[in-house]
């Protein structure tokens, strides 16, 4: 390999790693922060409206998954999410473009943030429950890290119906 196109897959493999490690940390922390916000605020009152019957503020404590489905089985989802962790910080060497390295961030930071009320939460250690706090209407309760992995997975269907490849290949001449 050329040292040039050497220096720019490293410029590249640094570039990627800090959109996903930023994204990832960003993310977590949001979520992180308005779900204090949301148990002090909100836990034990009624819900509040934010625009109407549109936005609801309630709070919920869930064990179980997407649509309190799973309900639980807050050990399995852990190791379920552990295990997507482990995949995407396996994958992430092979992202070449900077969309990508933004989906699987967000991804991380979704994970990370309902990852980290299962294992700290009450009742226990990995039996810890997920806080769920913002309301839409016909929709179960969600929070800030579901709504980055929703929106990273939207991202990632959209990146590959548009064909943007994950990986650039550099072809080395002869």
């Amino acid at each position: 390999m050329h040292d040039l196109q050497a220096k720019r897959g490293k410029t590249l493999i640094n570039t990627k790693i800090k959109i996903v490690s930023g994204t990832a940390l960003f993310i977590f922390i949001l979520d992180l922060a308005t779900k204090v916000w949301a148990t002090n605020a909100l836990e034990g009152k009624s819900s509040r409206s934010i625009l109407g019957n549109f936005l609801r503020l309630d709070f919920a404590r869930n064990s179980g998954a997407a649509f309190s489905s799973f309900t639980g089985l807050t050990a399995v989802l852990t190791f379920l999410a552990i295990g997507a962790l482990v995949a995407i910080i396996w994958y992430i060497p092979r992202i070449s473009h900077p969309l990508w390295a933004l989906g699987f961030g967000s991804l991380t930071g979704g994970i990370c943030g309902n990852l980290a009320d299962r294992l700290f939460r009450a009742p226990g250690v990995m039996q810890g429950e997920v806080i769920d706090w913002i309301r839409l209407p016909n929709w179960p309760l969600f929070n800030v890290a579901d709504s980055f992995i929703v929106t990273s997975v939207a991202l990632m269907i959209f990146l590959s119906w548009r064909e943007v490849p994950i990986r650039t290949v550099v072809v080395e001449d002869e």
